[in-house]
Formats: structure tokens, C-alpha cells, sequence
């Protein structure tokens, strides 16, 4: 494997742009460990918000998503966490994910709950 969950992850927490090239690197993370089988991407597209919330919900069904940022700035210190419950405040694990776009901090919190739950063995 040419990079794995938790550096891709570092890397794209500190990007200035989540593109083509960061998408293409997550989906093929995700397959390298079988987990997005069913992902298609076209060469040439990135991921969007949307599609990232969707796979969020696809491979973490039922888990809370937790976005804080400034949308007015063009840096806007995103963050995003990803808890199994919003009535609990016990969780094992909370994902976490910061990032200059939305984007970012959607798709590092991701990685980050999925290695977690690779680690587990947990991941559905």
C-alpha cells in the first residue's frame, strides 16, 4: 500500500484543498481494505461534500455527524466529529477531523473512525 489510513489522514488534515488527487487517494485507501467495493469514482472528479456524507452513513450507519467551522472565511477552521451516539457523552471513540474546508474535516474524521474500527474489527 502507498499510504496508509492514519498518514493519508495527517496529510489531508493539513491541505489547502481537498481535489481530485485526495479523492482518488481516499477511495483507494478504502479499497486497499476492501471497504468501499461499491464506490465508484470517475478519473478526473473529487469527492463531494455530500458523497463524502453519504459514505460516512454508508460505512458508519447511524452515527452522529458534528460540524463546527466559519463558512464566511475562506479558511474556516472546520471540524468534524463522528460519534456512535448525540445522546451519550460516553462513547469509546469520537472521530475527529479538523481541517481548512469542510471537506477535510469530514473525510480525516472519517479515516480516522475507520482505522479505529479496523483496529476493532468492528467495521460492518
Amino acid at each position: 500500500m502507498a499510504m496508509d489510513i492514519k498518514e493519508l489522514a495527517e496529510r489531508i488534515e493539513i491541505a489547502d484543498t481537498f481535489d481530485a488527487a485526495w479523492s482518488h487517494a481516499v477511495v483507494k485507501v478504502l479499497l486497499d481494505y476492501t471497504i468501499a467495493d461499491g464506490l465508484m469514482q470517475k478519473p478526473g472528479e473529487r469527492l463531494s461534500v455530500e458523497e463524502t456524507i453519504q459514505l460516512i452513513d454508508k460505512l458508519v450507519p447511524g452515527w452522529t455527524i458534528h460540524i463546527t467551522g466559519t463558512a464566511l472565511e475562506p479558511d474556516g477552521h472546520w471540524q468534524c466529529h463522528l460519534r456512535r451516539s448525540d445522546t451519550r457523552d460516553n462513547d469509546e471513540f469520537v472521530g475527529h477531523g479538523k481541517g481548512k474546508h469542510l471537506q477535510n474535516a469530514l473525510v480525516v474524521a472519517l479515516l480516522h473512525t475507520i482505522d479505529y474500527m479496523i483496529g476493532r474489527k468492528s467495521l460492518t
